[in-house]
C-alpha cells in the first residue's frame, strides 16, 4: 500500500516538472487591435461603431488585444498624434488571456473623457522586439456626471 501510494506521488511529480520544463518562451508581439471602446454612460460599443455613437461619462475605456506578448512598461495612447500623460491612463479591469496556453492578452484602459475625440492610438513594443500600432478615427465623447 504505502509503495503504491508512494508510486502515485511521484509520478505526479514527474508530470508536473515535465509539463514546466516543456513550457515555451511566451510569444513576442505580433499584432495589436483596439477592439472596443466605452465610458462610464455609453458602455462599451465596437469600434466599428465609433462613428455612429457619442460617448458620454466622466472616463473613456479602451479595450486592446495584443496578440502575444506586449512589453507592459511600452505600451502608450495617443490622442490626435498627441501621446496621453502615463499617469492619466490606468487598468481598471484585470487583464484577460487568449488561447490556452495564453498566446495573448485583453488590456482595458481607462483615460479621462477629455482624451476622447478625434482619433485614438496605441502603440506598443513587444516584449522582444518590434512596434506596433493600432488606431480608430472619429471618435466623440462628452464629459457628464
Amino acid at each position: 500500500m504505502k509503495k503504491s501510494v508512494l508510486f502515485i506521488v511521484l509520478l505526479c511529480l514527474f508530470t508536473l516538472v515535465t509539463s514546466i520544463v516543456n513550457a515555451g518562451p511566451a510569444p513576442n508581439l505580433s499584432a495589436v487591435q483596439i477592439t472596443h471602446v466605452g465610458a462610464d454612460n455609453t458602455g462599451w460599443i465596437t469600434a466599428r461603431e465609433i462613428p455612429t455613437t457619442t460617448l458620454s461619462g466622466q472616463y473613456l475605456y479602451v479595450a486592446v488585444r495584443f496578440n502575444g506578448y506586449p512589453d507592459p512598461n511600452r505600451i502608450f495612447l495617443y490622442q490626435n498624434g498627441t501621446m496621453i500623460p502615463t499617469n492619466q491612463v490606468t487598468e481598471p479591469f484585470g487583464r484577460e488571456g487568449i488561447g490556452n496556453p495564453y498566446t495573448g492578452w485583453i488590456y482595458q484602459f481607462k483615460i479621462p473623457i477629455s482624451y476622447g475625440n478625434g482619433t485614438i492610438a496605441l502603440q506598443a513594443d513587444g516584449i522582444q522586439h518590434g512596434t506596433y500600432y493600432s488606431t480608430i478615427y472619429g471618435v466623440k465623447a462628452v464629459y457628464q456626471p
